[in-house]
């Protein structure tokens, strides 16, 4: 029961726990609800955090949202560097109080923290090396293609290269969905062992597509993916939280 209100005072929208930071602290003590302790996500908008928030949720796990806003520099500041000196979203506090970055890792540690789930395939099975193999080349070749994409101007200065880069990287992003259909092996999920965290990864990578439509049109098996995807409550949460109303 206590953990169900520490859950629900993490979800609540943003900093309005602090209205009862009391109730929240008791709530949300580590030996109160078995040890699990308390996650906080440091979160954007429509930033790598979505993935890292619905595996938060399907693991049933406690935690609050602490919103980083990167447009007004927050990232950047030494407050937030402290937690992550790379300055980068998202980050995640673990209970113990330390915090990790990159949206991958988060993953990883996540999965390995929650076994019954096999969002991350367990030691000794054969599915795990192809796991980390794919998740890899989702986020060095998906994420940073998207970010490429999305912020052109990071890598180039005149205005003629920056719409070169930007160009460029969509033509990379299309390459790189065709990849992904290629390979999925499942009926509605990436491995075709069942459910893992790469279906959330790859569904969240098509979040910045322009046009959804024309993505889905001639990648059935990617858009059978996301629709799995996109109908489950932990997911659902996630793109709650980071849609921009």
């Amino acid at each position: 029961m206590i953990k169900k209100i520490c859950r629900a005072f993490s979800r609540r929208t943003l900093n309005h726990w602090e209205n009862s930071p009391w109730l929240f602290a008791f709530a949300c003590r580590t030996k109160d609800y078995g040890g699990t302790g308390m996650y906080t996500l440091h979160w954007e908008y429509m930033a790598g955090s979505i993935v890292v928030q619905a595996i938060l949720e399907e693991m049933d796990a406690p935690y609050r949202l602490q919103h980083v806003d990167m447009a007004a520099g927050e990232h950047k500041m030494p407050e937030y560097r402290r937690l992550n000196p790379a300055a980068r979203v998202p980050a995640l506090t673990l209970p113990d109080g330390g915090t990790i970055g990159e949206s991958a890792a988060i993953v990883v540690v996540l999965g390995e923290r929650s076994p019954e789930t096999d969002l991350v395939p367990r030691l000794g099975t054969a599915d795990r090396s192809v796991f980390f193999f794919w998740l890899n080349v989702m986020a060095t070749s998906g994420y940073m293609t998207v970010a490429r994409k999305g912020h052109p101007e990071r890598y180039a200065v005149d205005e003629e290269a920056i719409a070169q880069v930007e160009q460029k990287a969509a033509e990379d992003l299309a390459d790189f969905f065709d990849v992904m259909e290629d390979v999925i092996s499942g009926d509605g999920t990436f491995l075709e062992s069942g459910h893992t965290a790469l279906d959330l990864y790859l569904t969240m990578l098509t979040e910045w597509s322009d046009n959804k439509d024309d993505l889905f049109r001639t990648r059935p098996s990617l858009a059978r993916l996301t629709g799995e995807v996109s109908l489950r409550p932990g997911y659902q949460a996630a793109m709650r939280t980071h849609r921009l109303n």
